[in-house]
C-alpha cells in the first residue's frame, strides 16, 4: 500500500511546495483583535458595574470572559492546528492538524480539482474537492487519520473519493491556482457562478 501515515511534525520537516495554512498576518491579526475585544468586553462590564451587577454585565463577563480564556489558550495560536492538505514534487498530504497526523499518497492518485464551493457537514464552506483514487483500505486508513466518515454524496465510483477542504483564510485565486497543479481542474456550473463573487469569498 503506498499510502501512509506520518507525523506531522515529520511532514513540516520536509521541503513542500504549497501548505494549506492561514496566512500568519490575518491570522495573528484576528486573534489579536478577538483578544483585545473579549478582554474589553470583561472590563466593560467591571467597571460599568461597580454600582450594581445587572443581567447584562454577567453577560458581559460569561461571555467575554470565556472568548478571553479560549483567545488566551496557546493552542489557539498555533496556525499548524488549521492546516489540512499540503504537497510536494511526489506526494500529497492530507493533514489533520488537530491530530498531528498526516497520510501521504503519490500525487498521482489526484484524478480532478473540484473549485466548486460546497456546504460541509459542520457548516464550514467547502472551497474545493480532490477526487482521488483509492481503494477500501487506503480510504479507511485517511478516514481514520483525519478522524472523518465516509459521505455518500463524496462516494464517486468503485476506488475514487471526493475530499473537500475548507480554504483556510486564504485568497480564492491563489488557492485555486495552487492547488490546479494537482490534477486537471473540472469547472462546474456552481464554480462558473462563483466567479463573481470572489472579493465576497474573501471577506
Amino acid at each position: 500500500m503506498t499510502v501512509q501515515r506520518l507525523p506531522l511534525s515529520s511532514l513540516l520537516a520536509q521541503p513542500l511546495t504549497f501548505v494549506l495554512c492561514p496566512p500568519a498576518l490575518r491570522f495573528y491579526l484576528t486573534h489579536s483583535l478577538v483578544l483585545l475585544a473579549s478582554l474589553l468586553a470583561v472590563g466593560a462590564a467591571l467597571w460599568d458595574g461597580q454600582s450594581g451587577f445587572g443581567l447584562i454585565h454577567w453577560v458581559g463577563i460569561l461571555f467575554g470572559g470565556t472568548v478571553l480564556l479560549l483567545s488566551l489558550w496557546p493552542p489557539s495560536w498555533s496556525r499548524q492546528r488549521l492546516i489540512n492538505l499540503a504537497f510536494d514534487e511526489q506526494q500529497l498530504y492530507l493533514v489533520n492538524g488537530l491530530g498531528k497526523q498526516a497520510v501521504a499518497l503519490p500525487r498521482e492518485r489526484v484524478c480532478a480539482v473540484n473549485k466548486g464551493k460546497l456546504p460541509g457537514h459542520d457548516g464550514a464552506i467547502i472551497a474545493f474537492t480532490l477526487d482521488l483514487a483509492l481503494n477500501d483500505a487506503e480510504l479507511a486508513l485517511v478516514q481514520e487519520t483525519l478522524g472523518t466518515q465516509v459521505e455518500d454524496r463524496f462516494k464517486l465510483e468503485e476506488d475514487r473519493y471526493r475530499f473537500g477542504f475548507v480554504g483556510n483564510w486564504q485568497n480564492r485565486r491563489q488557492l485555486l491556482a495552487a492547488v490546479s497543479v494537482l490534477a486537471p481542474a473540472v469547472i462546474t456550473p456552481a464554480a462558473v457562478a462563483d466567479e463573481d463573487d470572489d472579493d465576497e469569498w474573501d471577506d
